[in-house]
């Protein structure tokens, strides 16, 4: 699933079709969170994920001491 795009109105956000065959990109209102939609073109069900707060995961490089200077 992706996040909001800068081309989607508000409330809504794209996702991707994950039937390797169509991987058709659609998008879907906020109200439809957690639960299960169609693909609009193969039918396949696509689950939507209840919430889009994952935070991005920490590079080892990108990890700084306390003191503020790079480890």
């Amino acid at each position: 699933m992706t996040p909001t795009t800068p081309s989607a109105p508000a409330g809504v956000f794209a996702v991707q079709c994950p039937n390797p065959r169509c991987r058709k990109f659609m998008l879907v209102e906020q109200h439809d969170r957690g639960k299960t939609v169609a693909c609009l073109l193969c039918k396949t069900p696509i689950r939507i994920a209840a919430s889009s707060s994952t935070p991005p995961p920490l590079d080892s490089k990108s990890r700084r001491s306390p003191s503020g200077s790079a480890s």
